[in-house]
């Protein structure tokens, strides 16, 4: 009877054990729990859609979840809450693309203090210590642009300027490497007036309606966010504008508005590729992996010519 009672007590120690070593590289602490990634906005926005997709592919390939957090508008406050959230419930990855990204330094820190892996994505806070960039470099998006807008208006011209969130990083960045581009190589385009949307797709409409007003002898408009574009077409719509518009991202309405004229380039960026590279380097350092410092997923400029054979966005 005790060697059978002591045959049980050591089949007792040795089935959590076995139950440890059962789990995979995507299991926190068992087989039957998945590794959690989270997915954090600037802003809720149809520009991240394909991130979704891609994600979710990715994380069904690999066998982990990811969900989907941001705020309604582009407010740090919000992205600071959501942070704290997902701290408490311990997910094991955040990839965080953070509105200001002085504000959402400390939170980033403090999730890597508590375990969770996290890298930034579409705009960076490079003063944190997040393990990796995913994105666009957005230094070179605006000197993408920048080149556009040169050979578009042949090297001269007065231009305004649409811009978006006015901490936002990534929007800091490209409007700096248009200016760039533009005193080296295209020194007579003057930028004449610059107004901040903040993300906010009636504030931005209002604000380029105000500035064709107060300049109806610019020559060229250029919009820094996503929400530009689309308020751009119903303004050259409503006016029978002519002058070139040159804009970012790829979303359904601006695509719609190079189809019909209103847009002449739209800077585009890869964000399904985003979305897979999240998941799979999160993936990564969970499994103890280092990552690159960043990863560029690279812009194209789709006009007229080319809208329709290209696809909204590339796989």
């Amino acid at each position: 009877m005790r060697k059978k009672t002591r045959l049980l007590a050591v089949l007792f120690l040795l089935i959590p054990l076995a139950m440890t070593f059962a789990g995979g590289t995507s299991a926190k602490s068992g087989a039957s729990k998945l590794r959690t990634f989270a997915v954090i906005y600037p802003v809720i926005h149809p520009v991240f859609e394909p991130v979704n997709e891609g994600a979710q592919e990715k994380a069904k390939e690999m066998g982990v979840n990811v969900e989907f957090h941001g705020p309604d508008v582009a407010d740090p406050a919000q992205q600071i809450q959501i942070v704290e959230n997902l701290i408490a419930k311990r997910v094991d990855g955040i990839a965080i693309g953070p509105t200001d990204s002085a504000a959402l330094t400390p939170l980033i820190n403090r999730a890597i203090e508590r375990g969770i892996k996290v890298l930034c994505f579409d705009t960076d806070a490079p003063q944190s210590n997040r393990a990796g960039y995913i994105g666009t470099i957005n230094l070179n998006f605006g000197r993408h642009m920048g080149e556009v807008l040169g050979q578009t208006l042949n090297g001269k011209g007065n231009v305004l300027v649409s811009q978006g969130v006015a901490t936002q990083q990534n929007l800091i960045e490209r409007l700096q490497g248009v200016k760039e581009v533009c005193s080296q190589k295209y020194p007579d385009i003057k930028f004449i007036d610059e107004q901040s949307g903040a993300g906010d797709p009636n504030r931005t409409l209002a604000n380029i309606e105000n500035m064709v007003k107060a300049h109806p002898d610019f020559d060229a408009l250029i919009g820094i966010d996503a929400a530009a574009g689309p308020a751009a077409a119903i303004v050259w719509k409503a006016q029978g504008l002519k002058q070139p518009v040159i804009v970012g991202d790829d979303t359904a309405d601006i695509i719609q508005g190079v189809k019909d004229g209103y847009i002449t380039y739209t800077i585009a960026q890869n964000q399904y590729v985003w979305g897979q590279k999240i998941v799979e380097e999160l993936n990564d350092l969970c499994d103890g992996k280092s990552i690159p410092e960043s990863f560029d997923a690279g812009t194209r400029a789709v006009d007229g010519k080319n809208v329709w054979t290209t696809a909204q966005y590339n796989k």
